[in-house]
């Protein structure tokens, strides 16, 4: 069994260990005491995902624009930006990429309080920041990122629901670890969807809304592990052009949550249905499922935020069901290293 597998299997209890610190709802409670006019992220890769994800949730549960930021305009242009009063969030699970670093620094010279999410305490990003919060992920051998991805997604969402003080969201996070066990114990229809990509070359993963991230993380893990290329979009913008390379028989994944983003989903698998494409869709929606040749059903009546985590996980298992399926070790991808400096 791959490492990248291992680690899949391990993010159910690294979730639950997230959703007990109290370090969270301790920094939650300081931010509500003062007003936060933005917040300003810098990430790279997966970590940038997790932000993605964080974005749709602070926007919606706290009125507040989350702007990620290339970190090479803080690293190698020198902007001076204003961020009086602003939350500065640096995300790496190994808190050493040096252009988030030197990018959180940056930040809090303009005037920001900084916040790092790590999985390393004693990390420069940790030490550069006022405030860390932990991933709480152990180890994470593969290069491949699953439980550090998972993990940020959860410090983040954790962090919305309780500076927003919202029992939705708090039980929607407390069931994901329960439900990512669910998705592991029976993940037979995501082996056939794998099976049936193993000859491809290349796909679309499309996602909106809450369901964006995990299109995202899908798209770099299908890279990574199995060598694909695969090409993530919104499902509104794919409309704005990519439509138009699809042609009959093209492989493409639909990652969707039952929320607002629903219908216009449906839209585009309809209209790729119509033009003979090959579309496996992982969601609860039967109305969505109904047009897939491969269809991943998730459980009825999840919660949407539960949903994002959900297929998050779908994606790694398909990828690493994929890589295996194609002769490739996940746990050694070429060219990449675990932790990747750039400035």
């Amino acid at each position: 069994m791959s490492h990248f597998a291992t680690e899949i299997a391990e993010q159910p209890d690294v979730l639950a260990r997230i959703l007990a610190d109290p370090r969270v709802p301790e920094l939650a409670r300081r931010l509500r005491a003062r007003p936060v006019p933005l917040v300003a992220t810098l990430a790279r890769g997966s970590s940038d995902h997790a932000v993605t994800f964080f974005g749709y949730l602070a926007g919606r549960a706290l009125g507040l624009p989350v702007a990620s930021l290339p970190p090479s305009l803080l690293t190698l242009y020198d902007a001076r930006l204003h961020l009086e009063g602003a939350l500065g969030i640096g995300v790496s699970q190994s808190g050493e990429s040096t252009d988030v670093v030197e990018g959180l620094a940056a930040l809090k010279r303009s005037g920001a309080h900084t916040l790092a999410v790590t999985n390393r305490p004693g990390s420069a990003l940790a030490a550069e920041a006022d405030d860390h919060l932990d991933q709480h992920a152990g180890r994470e051998r593969a290069v491949a990122a699953s439980k550090t991805f998972t993990s940020q997604m959860m410090v983040l969402a954790r962090l919305v629901a309780e500076w927003a003080d919202d029992d939705e969201l708090r039980t929607a996070l407390d069931a994901v670890p329960g439900a990512l066990r669910s998705l592991l114990d029976d993940a037979a229809t995501l082996d056939r969807a794998a099976l049936r990509l193993t000859h491809a070359e290349g796909l679309y993963v499309l996602g909106r809304g809450l369901s964006f991230a995990a299109a995202l993380e899908t798209a770099l893990k299908l890279k990574e592990t199995a060598y694909l290329d695969a090409q993530a979009y919104s499902s509104a913008e794919f409309q704005h052009g990519p439509i138009a390379v699809v042609d009959p028989g093209d492989p493409l994944v639909i990652l969707a949550a039952e929320d607002a983003s629903l219908a216009g989903l449906e839209e585009v698998a309809a209209r790729l249905r119509q033009v003979g494409a090959d579309l496996t869709v992982v969601s609860s929606s039967a109305e969505l499922l109904r047009h897939a040749a491969a269809p991943v059903a998730l459980p009825e009546g999840m919660h949407a935020v539960t949903a994002g985590f959900a297929l998050v996980v779908a994606g790694q298992l398909l990828a690493e069901r994929l890589a295996t399926s194609r002769g490739i070790d996940p746990d050694a991808p070429r060219h990449l290293r675990k932790v990747t400096r750039t400035r």
